[in-house]
């Protein structure tokens, strides 16, 4: 099989499932608030939460014909690439994702349906339990993709029968090791981007002068959101993380970018490693920081990455800048969070110009961290495409480097085309901003 065939692959498929990745952390967060405003709506009779429902109902919308645009492509990728894999696991993932397609195709395309025709067609009522089944059917979604992928990396309730993985039991396959940590880690990330994604957009009507009772209800939502959940997504990473040094302790020390098994592993903030020396340059450590972190002990052993074959080490440092992007981003959100309720403690939100501009400036924070995450976490389990049971290079179809190029340049043009009419249409949207004609004050 040529080689280069298969890191193709794996660089197209990283391309389009980080891209892809962006629109369902966007719906999974707006379906949430969407819900809100309408119970709002519905209990209080005040028309501001209906033409707040309204307009966040666009981007969803939006988001939602980009998400599934780019899911067809990543399940493209899958059958024309990777086309063994679903054949290996034929009796444990297929299920799941027949599952995920059925929901997609009755609840998510019909609850979408009902709430784009309007509340005054379908009545107040139907339309809020349209709104009710788009968010049991994005969960349903959500645990499904979830719940494979966690599969993959800590794959549990399956049998080996001549060579073919077999499913034994279905709770420990879908609940598997990694699956509850994974869940509220995505699910909380996903409400985050979507709280910079409101926060950045009230920012700039802020900044603009425009429909400023609409903004300052959004922006401080926004922070509230942010303030709380932040330092929550450091908790539910580091349980995550311990349960990830159980597991798969190469990729935690990868992340680490430890290379000797050591008692009282330093934390290394930055540095550059050489994956072919075994050692990182420029390092910059803090004393036994991991080892606290990790063991929760000052002299506690953490395993380094030579403890493994050689033929097992995955893209060091793809996996050790990945993870600090993502902490660091992480630490920035919080920041900007706390500041905004300091702000508005102090009664300066809405007068702080300065602040408003670092706002919009992080509205992309929270999916570039989510991409960050998802790369850590797929880039870390590699060779394996199920964690120690089948290598990637096993389920690679078998055609050319040319076939490989021509699918990944076709994919990134229609992926392209897909960014550029997103941002377009969000655009419009927010440049139109919100119809708020006659709502009750607020």
């Amino acid at each position: 099989m040529d080689i280069d065939y298969i890191l193709i692959s794996r660089i197209g498929f990283a391309i389009t499932a980080s891209y892809h990745i962006i629109f369902p952390s966007l719906i999974v967060g707006l379906i949430f608030y969407l819900t809100t405003l309408e119970a709002l709506w519905l209990k209080t009779g005040n028309e501001f939460y209906r033409s707040q429902y309204l307009f966040w109902l666009k981007p969803f919308t939006a988001a939602f014909i980009v998400a599934v645009i780019t899911g067809v492509g990543l399940s493209f990728q899958l059958d024309t690439h990777f086309g063994n894999f679903y054949r290996t696991t034929v009796d444990i993932l297929v299920p799941i994702r027949h599952i995920e397609l059925i929901n997609s195709i009755f609840l998510e395309a019909g609850s979408l349906g009902i709430m784009l025709l309007g509340m005054k067609r379908v009545g107040k009522k139907l339309h809020f339990a349209a709104t009710l089944i788009m968010t049991l059917g994005l969960l349903i979604s959500f645990t499904c993709i979830i719940a494979r992928n966690s599969w993959m990396q800590t794959p549990d309730g399956y049998g080996m029968i001549d060579g073919q993985l077999v499913l034994t039991d279905w709770f420990s396959a879908i609940i598997n090791p990694s699956f509850p940590y994974r869940f509220m880690h995505m699910l909380v990330a996903g409400l985050l981007a979507t709280a910079c994604f409101v926060l950045g957009i009230s920012a700039w009507f802020l900044i603009k002068q425009r429909e400023l009772v609409f903004a300052r209800f959004n922006f401080r939502i926004a922070l509230i959101v942010i303030a709380i959940l932040a330092p929550m997504q450091f908790i539910i990473g580091d349980l995550h993380g311990l349960n990830t040094k159980q597991y798969q302790p190469m990729k935690i020390a990868a992340i680490e970018g430890l290379w000797e098994t050591t008692n009282g592993a330093p934390l290394v903030l930055f540095g550059i490693p050489d994956q072919n020396k075994s050692l990182n340059h420029a390092s910059l450590e803090i004393p036994k920081l991991a080892s606290i972190i990790l063991t929760h002990s000052r002299n506690g052993s953490v395993t380094g990455i030579k403890a493994f074959p050689e033929k097992d080490w995955p893209s060091i440092s793809i996996i050790f800048y990945s993870f600090r992007v993502m902490i660091g981003l992480g630490l920035w959100i919080t920041l900007v969070g706390l500041m905004g309720c300091y702000l508005m403690y102090k009664k300066r939100l809405y007068t702080n110009l300065t602040f408003q501009r670092i706002c919009v400036l992080a509205l992309p924070s929270g999916f570039i961290a989510t991409i960050a995450g998802w790369i850590v976490a797929e880039a870390g389990r590699q060779p394996w495409v199920i964690y120690g049971l089948v290598r990637t290079a096993d389920v690679v179809l078998n055609i050319s480097s040319d076939q490989a190029i021509h699918s990944l340049t076709l994919m990134g043009i229609v992926y392209g085309l897909t960014c550029i009419g997103f941002i377009y249409a969000l655009r419009r949207i927010v440049i139109k901003g919100p119809e708020l004609a006659g709502y009750l004050s607020h």
